[in-house]
């Protein structure tokens, strides 16, 4: 038994296979089960240790696989990293129904989520900035059903991906070798800035982010929300292997300082321009930049702690969009749209799907009692030093909470139709379904938050 053939090769086909499923139930049935049970296995099975079933029979699970004259390799390290990975596939395709997804958005969700994945697998690890490139060009389908043509925000998605995939994997090539020393600063000089535009173009990092409310504009909010999470998500890991695998990236003050300062002006930016917004899906995507900022904030607290925190978003990040993509397809394909005029009284008829829209994004700014509090408070406190970044970041929350009170204002005040719930059955209970989850995250904290540092071990030379 192979890691790599479970967790990479097994999805994929997967995925090819749910392309051809005739409903999205039916493909949503299957996907989600599929994505919980190698959820359930990266959770049980220990990699490259016995594992005895009946007495003295049992079986080792290999940890590397050939493929193409490439190695992946999966080691018992990452398993609460691929845990965690498909748990959060799993929610999204789940719900999938509920947001009336085409029945081909399943399998190349998982397509894309396993290629992405993948990536983070591959040896040579420069090969991974192919597989980034890969998992783009599958989003391309993911995004536009039959029928559509792309506009502005598909193709600035596509660009931006491609530059920063060719910035890293350039920036990697030039600095083979120099993992444990680069004695000539001006080639670090080099190499950590064409490092950092090409993360920075891959993560929507500003001023390289304009890509993304584009893309929650022009395309339905529950696919454009599940690549942009997904990509930085996974790019973000890609990143802290980086600064893992090379000693003078690791040991630079600059390095963690500009990793702050960005951080700082995401969260600030994304939090201030959110509360202006006129449409729905941009408020979406400036949500996704102060959730990106904090986790460049935490990084560049140059701690393991940092690390930790850069992991515990993660939870909070999965349930909260989920929720609230799909409270806005609910809401949108209800008025064709999701502009703050179309969706003016709207609330009235659907407070289920309101109530979701709303309290997502106030979990995401870190309202207490709500999922994200604790790691707001734990963030806070990290750079409770600097009284600068200290007011940024309460600015970019208190930003995307005005947003979301806004976003209220607009479903409720204006219409003159009674108070009546008409959301279908389906969306009426994954609504209290994931706004349970959402209040459980916070309520029972102390699981999740080992599952970080256990993710956090991952990277054995951040520990501190």
């Amino acid at each position: 038994m192979n890691a790599p053939l479970i967790w990479v090769v097994f999805p994929f086909v997967m995925a090819v296979l749910l392309l051809f499923a005739g409903t999205t139930k039916t493909a949503a049935r299957w996907g989600a089960s599929a994505a919980l049970l190698l959820a359930l296995l990266a959770w049980l099975v220990p990699i490259d240790r016995p594992v005895a079933l009946i007495g003295e029979w049992g079986f080792r699970m290999a940890p590397s696989l050939r493929v193409l004259g490439r190695q992946l390799t999966i080691g018992d390290a990452m398993r609460p990293l691929l845990m965690w990975l498909f748990l959060a596939l799993a929610l999204w395709l789940a719900v999938a129904p509920a947001a009336r997804m085409e029945p081909t958005y399943v399998g190349l969700a998982m397509a894309f989520v396993t290629t992405l994945a993948a990536a983070l697998t591959i040896h040579p690890f420069l090969y991974a900035a192919f597989l980034i490139e890969t998992a783009a060009l599958v989003a391309v389908p993911l995004l536009l059903p039959p029928g559509t043509r792309a506009g502005r925000g598909v193709l600035r998605f596509l660009t931006f991906q491609t530059l920063g995939a060719l910035f890293v994997l350039f920036t990697g090539w030039m600095l083979t070798g120099t993992e444990t020393s680069l004695p000539q600063s001006g080639l670090a000089l080099r190499g950590g800035v064409l490092l950092g535009v090409g993360f920075a173009l891959l993560m929507g990092v500003f001023p390289f982010h304009s890509w993304m409310p584009m893309l929650t504009e022009e395309i339905h909010p529950y696919a454009s929300v599940l690549v942009i999470t997904a990509v930085v998500t996974v790019v973000g890991v890609f990143g802290m292997g980086f600064l893992d695998r090379y000693t003078w990236l690791r040991k630079s003050d600059l390095v963690y300082s500009w990793l702050q300062v960005m951080g700082v002006v995401m969260v600030a930016v994304g939090g201030l321009w959110a509360a202006f917004q006129r449409h729905a899906g941009r408020v979406l995507a400036y949500a996704v930049m102060v959730d990106v900022g904090l986790g460049l904030v935490v990084v560049g607290l140059g701690q393991f702690g940092g690390v930790v925190l850069f992991f515990a978003l993660w939870p909070v990040r999965a349930v909260a969009f989920v929720l609230w993509a799909l409270a806005l397809s609910g809401l949108g394909r209800r008025r064709e749209g999701l502009d703050y005029l179309a969706l003016s009284g709207l609330g009235r008829q659907y407070p289920w799907l309101t109530a979701a829209a709303v309290l997502a994004p106030l979990a995401l700014a870190g309202v207490p009692w709500l999922g994200g509090y604790l790691t707001h408070m734990s963030i806070w406190q990290g750079v409770a030093s600097s009284w600068g970044a200290l007011a940024a970041l309460w600015a970019g929350s208190v930003g995307l909470a005005a947003a979301a009170f806004r976003l209220a204002g607009v479903l409720v005040v204006g219409g003159s139709a009674p108070w009546r719930s008409q959301e279908t059955r389906d969306e009426r209970w994954w609504v209290w379904f994931l706004l349970f989850a959402l209040v459980a995250v916070g309520a029972f904290h102390t699981w999740w938050w080992q599952q970080a540092v256990a993710i956090a071990q991952t990277f054995a030379r951040l520990r501190g």
